[in-house]
């Protein structure tokens, strides 16, 4: 089997849910026999196993990129298979932006940063942290709540005595 290499040689790993790892057993359950990749069919791991070895005998370098010819046609037409319409560029690198930015929807950025393999924090705030229409409607339900909340909290104080309010905040008028 060629070797596998990421492209900055560090080692990444993202936890995954119960429903995704059902996902890659289904895969893995129906790959061909013999075929180490889920994602490969046998007629391409064959093909990729023959440049690999074809390279070798040459004494040229395996470059990874070489297995993953045609990902991208092939994952265009499972999307068009499943109806997704894309509204801008549809690439490879959509689903790892996708990822990032949901992800940075709910987690801490620096959790974000490490499941992304970045460095810097920068790159990415700068990337996965954009503001987009359902940002701004969700700030506007929180501001609305916080304000609500204060409104009543200040209706409350208002009916109470000077002496209650003193002893709420500690004997602080």
């Amino acid at each position: 089997m060629p070797p596998f290499h990421v492209k900055d040689h560090e080692a990444r790993s993202i936890p995954l849910n119960a429903h995704t790892i059902d996902l890659l057993t289904q895969l893995q359950a129906k790959a061909p026999e013999g075929v180490p990749c889920i994602l490969l069919d046998r007629e391409r791991y064959e093909r990729v196993r023959r440049k690999w070895q074809q390279l070798r005998k040459e004494g040229k370098p395996w470059r990874t990129r070489f297995m993953a010819n045609n990902i991208l046609r092939d994952f265009k037409s499972h999307c068009k298979r499943a109806g997704i319409k894309p509204t801008g560029k549809l690439t490879i690198h959509t689903l790892r932006k996708s990822a990032g930015q949901n992800w940075a929807d709910y987690m801490p950025m620096n959790v974000v940063k490490e499941l992304m393999g970045h460095s810097k924090a920068e790159t990415t705030l700068e990337y996965y942290n954009q503001v987009d229409r359902d940002h701004e409607k969700k700030a506007a339900r929180v501001i609305q709540k916080l304000l609500e909340s204060a409104g009543e909290t200040k209706k409350t104080d208002a009916r109470m005595t000077p002496e209650v309010v003193s002893r709420r905040n500690g004997g602080v008028k």
